[in-house]
């Protein structure tokens, strides 16, 4: 009977040495919160798919990002650090160089494993040739550079065979980068002009669409992105979509555009779920929802300043440029059909720099753990049912520690506000009891302050720049 059993885990481990690695899909959207879709609370925004998606996969309910705007969220993202330690605290504008060029992404990774790799939407990571997704991993780019919200960068080339919208030309769009050089990119005046938020679409390094048609951009993503999945055939693909939407300006296709209870916020989000639902069709409908793992979240919390443009934190404190709990705590969806136990929830505490050792592991990638400050949580998101032990969780703000949660305990010793004030004081929260943090406990439990900064003060220690 020993034998039996050495046998059957010897054929065990070989069957899975030798298994095809799953494609992997992550859709990354911009500053959607943690209440902007139905099955977490949103009352007037209709989440069909992503509900289903939910239903038929693991719905995360303390998943963070690992800061709260959108360049070092990214980064983090895709290099499975944290900004303190990948060198991206803020948000790069154009002419950017961006991303440091040490830094090995997600991307380079899967495509050194035989993946066929691609990025479509929103970049962020520096908008020069060198910076661009396909210096960065991905064999295909195509997408805004930036924040739908930006300009275009003067040194851009423009494709011999670009479309031009608003009533644009190529020599208008020349003349328009020769202003924007002519003031320095100078925001205040950018401000005044009509080109301020008249972002330009890429494919690879050249300009092929000037202004980006911002109301199709929703479609056109996720369509090029099953096109890619189409072509790619058996072999593994490694596909990042990540939404232009819902950050402002807010746009909408014609056929969405009004739909919403929740207004031209909730016409985009409805529009996101419509075309994550066509994708996860696209999977079943081509045998791949066994093979693919799907990932769905945003980059960080909904931008409260923009007032009905701007979605829900939920019950959390607080949203985007914050280190409370509505500004990086995000929802969380993941999917991979017959893998990945359907209707299932993990309560522990999971983070976007877990998904890059978490996906090298599945990809047979043998990589250092020290080489990543997230953890592999392959047995979490497949065997949710088993005990999970989360090392410390550290909150950053502009590329530095600025909090700690370990357990339900989060200690920040500034405060989580997105600008500091020189007389804020030590803030400790017990997520557990108090989860829209307001009831700081720092007085009541100076021994967990000290055990907490110690954490801290290590981690700065460690990755000092």
């Amino acid at each position: 009977m020993k034998q039996l059993f050495l046998t059957l885990a010897l054929f065990t481990a070989l069957s899975a040495s030798s298994a095809t690695p799953p494609s992997i899909v992550i859709i990354f959207v911009d500053d959607m919160g943690y209440g902007d879709f139905a099955s977490n609370g949103a009352p007037n925004i209709r989440t069909p798919n992503l509900d289903r998606m939910a239903a038929e996969g693991l719905r995360a309910t303390n998943f963070y990002v690992a800061s709260s705007v959108c360049s070092a969220s990214r980064a983090a993202l895709l290099t499975g650090q944290y900004p303190d330690r990948n060198g991206v605290g803020g948000v790069y504008f154009p002419d950017s160089p961006g991303m440091p060029k040490t830094a090995k992404t997600m991307a380079h990774y899967l495509k050194e494993a035989g993946y066929t790799t691609a990025a479509f939407g929103k970049w962020h990571l520096g908008d020069h040739p060198e910076s661009l997704p396909t210096s960065r991993g991905f064999e295909t780019y195509w997408g805004i550079p930036y924040s739908n919200d930006m300009w275009i960068d003067p040194k851009h080339e423009i494709a011999e065979d670009a479309t031009f919208t608003l009533g644009f030309d190529r020599q208008k769009t020349l003349a328009t980068q020769q202003f924007i050089r002519g003031i320095n990119a100078d925001r205040q005046k950018l401000r005044q002009s009509e080109v301020k938020e008249y972002p330009p679409i890429m494919s690879g390094t050249k300009v092929v669409e000037y202004p980006a048609d911002q109301a199709t951009t929703t479609r056109r993503y996720f369509e090029k992105a099953v096109d890619f999945i189409d072509q790619a055939g058996e072999q593994p693909s490694f596909v990042l979509i990540t939404p232009s939407m819902p950050h402002v300006p807010l746009f909408a296709s014609e056929r969405f555009a009004g739909q919403s209870k929740g207004g031209l916020f909730g016409d985009t989000i409805e529009e996101i779920d419509h075309y994550v639902g066509q994708l996860l069709d696209y999977l079943d409908r081509s045998g791949r929802s066994e093979k693919t793992l799907v990932v769905f979240t945003s980059d960080n919390g909904p931008w409260l300043g923009k007032g009905d443009q701007a979605g829900s934190a939920g019950p959390f404190r607080d949203g985007k440029f914050t280190a409370y709990e509505g500004g990086v705590r995000v929802p969380a969806i993941f999917r991979q059909t017959g893998k990945i136990p359907a209707g299932s929830d993990s309560l522990d505490t999971l983070v976007t720099i877990d998904l890059l050792p978490s996906i090298t592991k599945l990809a047979g990638i043998e990589v250092p753990p020290e080489q990543f400050d997230g953890i592999d949580i392959t047995s979490e998101l497949y065997h949710p049912e088993t005990p999970f032990n989360r090392p410390p969780h550290f909150y950053n703000q502009r590329g530095k520690v600025v909090g700690v949660r370990v357990g339900d305990w989060k200690y920040l010793p500034q405060g989580g506000a997105n600008h500091k004030k020189d007389d804020a004081t030590p803030e400790l929260y017990q997520l557990s009891t108090d989860i829209s943090e307001q009831r700081n406990l720092a007085d009541s439990y100076p021994e967990k302050v000290a055990e907490l900064q110690a954490l801290i003060d290590a981690r700065q220690q460690q990755f000092q720049h």
